[in-house]
């Protein structure tokens, strides 16, 4: 009598067979613990690996920026000072603290800025490096268009920043701006600013039309009196719309030319007049 037939034969094969199978699973399993058991080993050992490389990179990373920083090749041979009139490239160099053989790298441009900075003309500055060895210290100067007279007298800007007190060596050929205390214009405030600013343009708008101007002075009122440097008469020119007083001024100064003694004060501050007051009879 024969067994069914089956893919593996006769039944002592088949046993033969599962076995051989149940011996290819245990195997099978082991390897595959064996392998996972290497993959923790192959882990940890490239992590290692890795630490050790990066330390490695970090040390070599140090001593390449060691090398640029002090390598003379980077050391600052010039100092090149741009933008200047008033302030001496020398006298900003001292206050960069700059040293001999200083690098380019080691430098710290926003803190030689802020020295910089602290010089009386010097309104902005840039520090740049120029590789390999010059360093750039690029300024703006405060540009004077007034004196203000206060305490003692000082420099004021287009924008109405006070900001430098006047030494023996600055010119005092500008118009002077009087009058602030009077008026109650505390300095600090930013609308006091904005009236010196005001000033300041309405002064330059008198010079350019050539009339000279002596004094700009700040009323009590609010509003300002021009002294002419050719017209010993004070023009009182109330607040705001400069350019048409400034045509009423004109005309006063072409009718009346020459004749400044007659009058003591030219009052233009209502609107289309011009009201002159005499000295005695006219």
């Amino acid at each position: 009598m024969h067994s069914p037939s089956n893919r593996f034969g006769k039944p002592g094969r088949r046993w033969l067979a599962m076995a051989a199978a149940g011996g290819v699973l245990a195997s099978l399993a082991a390897v595959g613990w064996l392998g996972r058991g290497y993959s923790v080993d192959l882990y940890r050992q490239a992590r290692s690996a890795l630490d050790v490389s990066a330390a490695t990179a970090r040390s070599a990373a140090g001593e390449a920026s060691g090398f640029f920083v002090t390598h003379p090749y980077f050391a600052i041979r010039e100092v090149k000072v741009v933008g200047v009139e008033k302030v001496k490239g020398a006298e900003l160099v001292a206050m960069s603290g700059l040293g001999p053989h200083t690098g380019i790298w080691s430098i710290d441009p926003t803190e030689i800025e802020e020295r910089v900075r602290q010089h009386p003309w010097v309104r902005s500055v840039v520090i740049r490096r120029e590789f390999p060895g010059r360093l750039v210290i690029d300024i703006e100067e405060w540009r004077a268009r007034a004196i203000v007279a206060l305490d003692k007298l000082y420099y004021v800007a287009d924008d109405g920043v006070i900001f430098k007190e006047l030494d023996d060596e600055d010119s005092v050929d500008f118009p002077f701006i009087t009058g602030l205390r009077a008026a109650r214009l505390p300095l600090r405030e930013p609308a006091t600013r904005e009236k010196l600013s005001q000033a300041v343009a309405l002064g330059r708008k008198v010079e350019r039309a050539s009339l000279g101007l002596s004094e700009i002075r700040f009323e009590s009122g609010g509003g300002i009196v021009l002294y002419p440097v050719s017209y010993a008469v004070p023009f009182r020119m109330g607040w705001g719309d400069w350019d048409e007083k400034l045509t009423r001024m004109r005309w006063f100064l072409r009718k009346f030319q020459g004749q400044g003694a007659r009058f003591r004060a030219v009052d233009l501050s209502f609107r289309g007049q011009v009201v002159a007051r005499p000295r005695g009879r006219v």
